[in-house]
């Protein structure tokens, strides 16, 4: 009996990969066509390679039960759950310490923005050039409705600070080297259970 219940949790986990990347299920074989849009993740190559570390950690925890799971998942999984606090959290005044608004989001977004995508002053150019980043792209596809819902996030928060400007890979980015950043200060074992919550808790989208 525990067997059988471990495939069928594997089973869940694995359709629930398939359809956050817009693979075909077979759900989705039944419903309408779903048009792909591929953005290109930026990050160092060490980034990367420590998100594969942090997913074999993630199987390790749960005995094998998230063996699909790759960068890619992992990217969707940052970017739904930005989306899903921009739906339920952000309110347009600063109504009490705890409440968000669409300018601390706008504000988070350049300060990270900055620290991750620095653009060096001339100064600092030549120790770029002796030191240089080994960076890194990554193809990650996505279902069209979920980029529009990020395009909409940005041309809003454009149109509102008009001398702010991020393009959707670009703020994708961002959101996963934070992630990344987040790990390499130890948070490892609290992003795990975070992860495994927001999986099992939310559709995302």
């Amino acid at each position: 009996m525990r067997i059988e219940r471990v495939s069928s949790s594997s089973q869940n986990v694995s359709e629930k990969l398939r359809d956050l990347t817009g693979n075909l299920t077979w759900t989705s074989l039944f419903s309408r066509s779903k048009r792909i849009v591929r953005l290109k993740v930026r990050a160092e190559e060490i980034d990367f390679a420590r998100a594969e570390v942090f997913i074999g950690d993630v199987n390790k925890k749960t005995k094998g039960a998230f063996a699909e799971l790759t960068v890619e998942h992992l990217v969707h999984v940052l970017y739904a759950d930005f989306l899903l606090h921009v739906r339920e959290n952000l309110s347009e005044f600063k109504t009490s310490a705890d409440a968000v608004t669409l300018e601390d989001t706008v504000n988070n977004l350049r300060i990270k923005r900055q620290t991750y995508f620095p653009r060096p002053k001339k100064s600092e150019a030549m120790s770029q050039i002796v030191n240089p980043k080994r960076w890194a792209l990554l193809e990650v596809q996505f279902l069209r409705e979920n980029v529009q819902r990020g395009e909409v996030f940005l041309y809003d928060a454009q149109t509102t600070f008009p001398d702010f400007h991020m393009e959707l890979d670009e703020m994708i980015s961002v959101l996963f080297v934070d992630f990344i950043a987040q790990l390499r200060r130890g948070n490892q074992q609290l992003l795990i259970n975070a992860l495994m919550e927001r999986f099992f808790s939310h559709d995302f989208y």
